[in-house]
């Protein structure tokens, strides 16, 4: 190669590295404009709405889910039903109903009755066979019908429908699970999450209820049951034998050493009801009192802790065992002055007294106090010396302070 030859070769070096440097960043440029095409693209996509519960998806038919006019996302209670194990019937419990137009309808299972109506935020719930009045919930919005079917808004499924509910933006998917179903979820993961300090949470319905308001009743080694939170933060510590969640109140009802009391679900509060009691139960729901058992003997606080009336009856509520006659524990806002009275017995004898401020109506000498269905309605009776009288003119007779029995 003659000297002129190196130095042309020496020239189109550095320009051929131009070119390789120059396609190599066309390439890069290109690239980035590929990948910025394809984010915008995907980024526009129209992903569906889907819909699971309990982790498996379920077909979303076109009247499932509706919108109100204030942009407010609700799903059909009937469309909904049998996914979170519940039948949808129409009416109202236990006075059934076969028109569609109807606007009460309720879910029912085995373990609890849930009542909705069309234009009102307050659902009712029981459980099947119980003897006391419904519970009441207050939702944050009014149920509604769509062409002959309720709606309940998504807001408020926890509290009546007794679910959990989130929403995946990314995934544009509505997800709910059922308290039964997340037990199971966390009762497999909360030894591991806890480090082995909590290694049981409880199957007992009413307190997989608590899950839908994110709490979890617990226990330890030790059997002592807590309340945590679903990232396991304690909201109540574990020292009770036992622990019981009443949805109705917000509460627990709580034992230790054979002692029953009543405590808030938030921490750090003073107990609602001393733990000094032999047995505390909710004997009526709205408003909320409770039976209390001290020295054998029964009495009523109410929902803050005061007593109503003394631990000096035997028992609370008559029982009948005739077909025509019905039992009676409570009586619902009665006469004029709508008073909430309760059935007290002494002695085997029974008389009445006033919930709302503690005072009997007469002494306990009466051999029944029951009910009867009669045009649709429940009237109240008495029995006093093997004689009928109604509960209206008992009690007129105790206020004008003379009982005339041959009346």
């Amino acid at each position: 190669m003659t000297l002129l030859d190196q130095e042309t070769a020496k020239k189109e070096q550095p320009k051929g590295k131009k070119i390789v440097l120059f396609l190599l960043i066309l390439s890069v440029v290109l690239l980035i404009v590929i990948i910025s095409a394809m984010i915008v693209l995907y980024g526009n996509r129209t992903v569906p709405l889907t819909l699971s519960v309990d982790g498996s998806d379920i077909t979303i038919e076109s009247d499932l889910l509706a919108t109100d006019e204030n942009g407010e996302n609700y799903i059909s209670i009937q469309k909904i039903s049998n996914s979170i194990g519940y039948d949808y019937l129409t009416g109202e419990y236990k006075q059934y109903s076969e028109d569609p137009t109807n606007s009460k309808g309720y879910l029912q299972n085995e373990n609890q009755i849930i009542q909705f109506e069309a234009d009102n935020n307050k659902i009712y719930k029981t459980t099947p066979n119980s003897n006391l009045d419904y519970e009441e919930y207050e939702l944050s919005n009014n149920i509604i019908k769509l062409n002959n079917l309720l709606y309940i808004s998504l807001e408020d499924v926890n509290v009546g429908l007794g679910i959990t509910y989130s929403y995946s933006q990314k995934d544009n998917k509505i997800l709910f699970n059922t308290v039964e179903n997340l037990t199971q979820e966390y009762k497999t993961s909360l030894p591991t999450q806890t480090n082995n300090q909590l290694i049981e949470i409880s199957e007992e319905y009413n307190n997989e209820k608590a899950l839908s308001y994110d709490m979890l009743v617990v226990s330890n080694e030790s059997q002592k049951w807590g309340v945590v939170n679903s990232s396991f933060s304690t909201i109540i510590g574990n020292r009770y034998t036992s622990l019981e969640f009443i949805e109705s109140a917000g509460v627990f009802i709580v034992s230790d050493d054979n002692k029953y009391g009543v405590i808030s679900k938030e921490p750090n509060q003073r107990p609602i009801i001393d733990l000094n009691y032999e047995e505390v139960s909710v004997i009526n729901n709205s408003p909320i009192f409770y039976q209390v058992k001290l020295f054998g003997k029964y009495g009523i606080m109410n929902a803050e802790g005061k007593v109503i009336i003394n631990n000096e009856y035997d028992s609370m509520g008559y029982t009948s065992e005739s077909t025509t006659e019905q039992s009676v524990l409570t009586i619902k806002e009665y006469g004029n002055n709508k008073e909430n009275l309760i059935v007290v017995c002494k002695n085997g004898k029974y008389g009445l007294v006033n919930l709302d401020n503690g005072n009997s109506i007469g002494d306990c000498i009466l051999d029944k106090i029951y009910a009867k269905t009669e045009n649709g309605k429940n009237n109240y009776y008495i029995q006093l010396q093997e004689q009928e009288f109604s509960l209206d003119s008992y009690i007129e007779s105790v206020n004008t302070t003379t009982i005339n029995i041959g009346q």
